[in-house]
């Protein structure tokens, strides 16, 4: 991986081992097992500059590609792909939903302090009915003299320390039906963050339900067309799928490394355990995985750097890296035996990681349904059901 690599992102992917390695591996069993939000780390980023790295120059950034943020998102997944999935929607798929839609004066407003941690956002769209099922979504964003009225409920909203959410609603202009993306703040009274949920996975990050009650929303704090399905995010939401798909590649390789010093150091049944099947078979398989993973992932970030349109190409690497990846873990976590099992050795955090990623921001089952639909040449399965409107 090195050889195609510059300078330069050699430099962001030392620092980011560094950071992962003294700062994030010490405690990330017991951020885990606490479910707890890792404040302090998340500053910590900020000053390092991660949620800068894509953001172009001019809105304060570092103006950095895909390739770079995969780079970095690697690394800290490999010490904790928790924390990286939260970091992930932090450093590309907010910020790059406000490249896309927004005007440059709410650039202005919303990417610098997001850039220097001062004002993370949040991605607010899944409702029960689905992610995707927007057909079906409740929340209404209503005109009502100069501006608008947001009324509804999301849920799985990972939130961390995020001060503004970016919030999708079903909208109307015209007698033509719609869906649109605003942002709001947690400072408005009718914003009510539930009680955050315990889960499988990805714990620490802060995800639960959030209510918008009767919000008043500026026309200022509308990002892009209310009449698109949202379309026009579509470009931040492929360049977050394949940012996923680097931090699930983290997720295979931290847990790799592992599983390779363990064998080699363990003796079973009389013999060294690394020169006993199916165990070296089984790291052979898992290498190949992760070299196959590794390059899916870097020639589709390399593809959208060089301007690729990659929206296909993102939902296959999204789909089959993180599949792949939880495939490769789930090998790995049989050869630890009990010891897996048990939360003090860290083992089956991956795992439990591994496995939110295939679900989190489109389900594999939703992504392969874009990559049949264009194989096929027809609409998405989602579209011709007349779910987004």
């Amino acid at each position: 991986m090195s050889r195609f690599l510059t300078e330069e992102q050699k430099m962001f992917r030392e620092t980011a081992r560094r950071f992962a390695e003294t700062e994030v591996e010490p405690r990330a069993n017991e951020l885990d097992g606490a479910e707890e939000v890792p404040v302090d780390l998340i500053a910590k980023a900020a000053e390092l500059g991660f949620y800068a790295l894509a953001i172009p120059e001019e809105y304060e950034g570092l103006g950095q590609n895909l390739t770079t943020a995969c780079v970095v998102l690697e690394e800290i997944a490999k010490a904790s792909p928790a924390f990286a999935g939260l970091v992930n929607v932090q450093m590309l798929l907010c910020p790059d939903a406000v490249l896309q839609t927004g005007n440059d004066e709410q650039k202005r407003r919303l990417l610098p302090p997001s850039a220097k941690g001062e004002r993370l956002m949040a991605w607010s769209m899944t409702e029960p009915s689905g992610a995707a099922n927007m057909g079906g979504h409740q929340t209404r964003l209503v005109r009502e003299g100069d501006g608008y009225r947001l009324n509804g409920l999301k849920i799985y909203t990972s939130q961390g320390p995020a001060k503004s959410f970016l919030v999708m609603a079903k909208t109307e202009r015209g007698g033509q039906q719609g869906y649109g993306c605003v942002v709001v703040d947690t400072s408005e009274p009718g914003l009510k963050s539930m009680p955050f949920e315990e889960k499988l996975g990805w714990r620490g990050t802060g995800t639960g339900t959030v209510v918008y009650d009767d919000i008043m929303v500026d026309p200022k704090n509308v990002l892009g067309d209310l009449l698109t399905g949202n379309g026009d995010l579509w470009p931040a939401n492929a360049k977050s799928f394949i940012g996923h798909s680097a931090t699930s590649l983290g997720a295979l390789k931290g847990l790799f490394a592992k599983t390779v010093a363990m064998i080699k150091e363990r003796t079973i049944y009389g013999r060294p355990m690394d020169q006993t099947q199916p165990v070296s078979h089984w790291i052979g398989e898992v290498q190949c995985k992760i070299e196959a993973c590794e390059a899916m992932v870097y020639y589709a970030a390399r593809f959208l750097d060089e301007g690729g349109d990659a929206g296909v190409l993102s939902s296959a690497c999204k789909a089959w890296v993180c599949d792949t990846a939880f495939e490769g873990i789930n090998k790995l976590i049989q050869l630890w035996g009990g010891a897996a099992m048990m939360n003090s050795t860290g083992v089956n955090r991956y795992f439990r990681d591994a496995r939110v990623n295939m679900i989190a921001e489109g389900s594999s089952e939703i992504h392969l349904d874009f990559v049949s639909a264009a194989a096929l040449d027809r609409p998405p399965f989602l579209t011709v059901q007349g779910q987004i409107p």
